[in-house]
């Protein structure tokens, strides 16, 4: 299972987590993901309301678990170079392409959500990876 998607002019590839990994990212984002989909179903009035459980939910992770999220999705993202891939973060830690902002970065962390843990969540993120 990979998907390839296209941000900022480049590339790159969405790799699969392995079961215990999705496990544990799908645990630390639950709060998250049931915020957004309280909000998705049209409880929400205004865009304030519709941002408002999200972002509760995202400022009260720590930054462990942020960091884990984050680390652990980055850790199956390839970028194409020429005719080959490179991975996106060095293995202790680190993105490898200076070029990669924070929209970026959390584009390709939703896009590696989607294609490992789009079907866990019922009514969440569709399994499909489009281009951003």
């Amino acid at each position: 299972m990979s998907g390839i998607v296209d941000i900022n002019g480049q590339s790159y590839r969405i790799g699969r987590l392995d079961a215990k990994k999705q496990f544990h990212v799908a645990r630390r984002l639950a709060p998250l993901l049931a915020g957004l989909g309280g909000a998705l179903k049209g409880k929400a009035q205004g865009f304030a309301e519709l941002v408002s459980p999200i972002a509760d939910a995202l400022a009260k992770m720590s930054d462990e678990d942020t960091d884990y999220v984050l680390d652990t999705c980055l850790s199956v993202v390839a970028r194409q170079q020429g005719d080959g891939w490179q991975n996106v973060m060095v293995k202790g830690g680190g993105l490898v392409f200076q070029d990669i902002d924070l929209p970026a970065m959390l584009q390709l962390t939703v896009a590696v959500v989607q294609q490992n843990l789009g079907s866990f969540f019922p009514g969440g993120p569709s399994t499909s990876t489009a281009a951003a």
